[in-house]
């Protein structure tokens, strides 16, 4: 799988979870008609005596019926109940873009440990004795035992950070990506570095912190969501393009 193929099935992870959010999400203030639970209890071959625990969410793209004994999902899928999936959109997105990044760098590695000297950055990586030895003992072709130790150094070291992706890029000779992203982008200068700081730290809070901010937790809604989503996508597309192999 290329490292664009993987990154837009992870991104598909992350998009699914702002669209279930926004299918999940009630528009309709009161309870089912009595009219229309009593039609639902009868299609749906209920005892006439639970028509009436029927609830349901509705909005312009579903009308969702809750069957007897869980009414009470209606109240547990108000909007603040819907935020898990939106913060966890956030998260699989940051991990999309760390991935996309590891597996690019693999990608160019063969060309990059082959040049004359190799990249000052890849020959700084360290090699321990059991390393050495277990290159030696295990592979007929050392260059493929050293491929395995590059790349999980090359995994260790991937972030989503506008930072780490830049020394991790070094590793293969790629530098000075961010200012080629924002021409890319047409953006004003740092603004691409600017963006992915602030998501990348906005998903070190969900993650470390559960995203508490005072003695609750942060707001966040679907549109934030979807134009930080947005940005990534954008980002990892001029990525993409200047790395290229």
């Amino acid at each position: 799988m290329s490292a664009r193929h993987a990154f837009n099935l992870n991104m598909q992870d992350a998009e699914m979870l702002v669209e279930l959010a926004k299918l999940l999400s009630n528009q309709r203030v009161r309870r089912m008609r009595v009219e229309l639970r009593q039609r639902l209890g009868s299609a749906l071959s209920l005892a006439r005596k639970h028509w009436d625990e029927l609830e349901c969410l509705e909005n312009e793209r579903v009308f969702v019926t809750f069957k007897p004994g869980h009414a009470g999902w209606r109240e547990r899928l108000d909007e603040p109940n819907l935020r898990p999936l939106l913060r966890q959109a956030l998260v699989a997105a940051c991990a999309a873009v760390e991935t996309f990044c590891a597996d690019r760098v693999m990608e160019l590695y063969p060309a990059a440990i082959r040049k004359n000297p190799p990249p000052s950055r890849l020959l700084e990586l360290s090699l321990t004795v059991d390393d050495y030895l277990t290159i030696d003992r295990k592979y007929t072709k050392k260059g493929w035992g050293l491929r395995q130790v590059v790349e999980l150094e090359v995994r260790q070291r991937a972030s989503p950070a506008p930072g780490q992706i830049g020394k991790l890029f070094a590793l293969v000779d790629k530098k000075g990506l961010f200012p080629q992203i924002d021409k890319a982008r047409k953006v004003a200068k740092n603004t691409s570095t600017q963006d992915l700081e602030r998501i990348v730290e906005r998903r070190n809070l969900i993650a470390h912190t559960g995203d508490r901010s005072g003695r609750g937790r942060a707001t966040i809604n679907v549109a934030e969501v979807e134009t930080d989503l947005g940005i990534i996508v954008e980002i990892i597309d001029a990525l993409d393009q200047l790395t290229r192999p």
